[in-house]
């Protein structure tokens, strides 16, 4: 990782979307602040099309969306995103997603992981979710240990689920997507951009383990401070680093990219 005034000039001018985690990237201990709200208005006023891509719900990317200066939410780590078409907002559901017995199999996998690992439980925002299952490690507490965490992974995959491991939960689903391959379909079946022009044009900021993904495919790509806590458990890391956390870091982040912009 690099600091972030490594960031050349012309990277910088290539940006035209910014795609971004939100639970502590955007926002610090769960609230977003202004010094963030700022970022992304400033985003907004050069013409950057901000994205979030986050693993919270669907319920709380409808809220992001209606109050935030933003383009669209990528929500449920890949499972449906929520844009603006001619004012109206519409969904699109990653194609992988099979919707008939979606359900039964969601509550076949809480009652497995709930029976199996002590201190686990559900997202108190689980009802607002379409497909994502989040099972709570470090959003409210009690908090669960490790040894939890690596539990739940281990019962979700081997129930067919893929997961990921935010700052907060442990995300979990039915279906061949992630962060990234959510990305790519809607940017190719909803913008008409391919994933060349999607990486050319785009960059990436995130904080966590499940942010990988992301790292590893876009070539300009930002962590906030508070990575650096989680190196030991990543293999792929941002190429450039802030050095405040949260809110603060991303504003960081952003000033940088419009300064070098010129």
């Amino acid at each position: 990782m690099q600091p972030l005034a490594n960031l050349s000039d012309t990277e910088a001018r290539k940006i035209t979307f910014l795609l971004t985690d939100v639970d502590d990237t955007i926002t610090t201990k769960g609230k977003l602040r202004p010094v963030a709200l700022g970022a992304l208005y400033r985003l907004e006023e050069v013409g950057i099309r901000t994205i979030c891509v986050t693993g919270g719900s669907a319920g709380w990317g409808d809220t992001y969306l209606r109050q935030w200066p933003i383009e669209a939410v990528l929500s449920e780590s890949g499972a449906v995103c929520l844009y603006r078409e001619h004012g109206a907002i519409r969904h699109f559901v990653h194609p992988s997603i099979v919707q008939e017995g979606y359900q039964e199999r969601v509550q076949a996998m809480i009652q497995r992981v709930l029976s199996s690992v002590d201190g686990a439980k559900v997202s108190s925002d689980q009802f607002a979710r379409i497909f994502d299952v989040a099972f709570d490690h470090g959003s409210e507490p009690p908090f669960l240990p490790e040894l939890g965490i690596d539990k739940i992974v281990e019962i979700c995959r081997d129930m067919g689920a893929g997961t990921a491991v935010s700052s907060i939960h442990v995300n979990a689903w039915f279906g061949s997507f992630d962060k990234y391959e959510g990305s790519r379909a809607f940017f190719s079946q909803v913008l008409g951009i391919d994933e060349h022009n999607m990486l050319k044009t785009g960059c990436y900021c995130g904080d966590a383990p499940n942010d990988q993904v992301m790292f590893s495919r876009f070539p300009v790509s930002f962590g906030v401070g508070s990575i650096k806590r989680r190196i030991d458990a990543m293999q792929f890391l941002p190429t450039y680093i802030a050095e405040n956390e949260g809110g603060e870091g991303f504003s960081e982040i952003v000033d940088t990219l419009l300064s070098k912009r010129g």
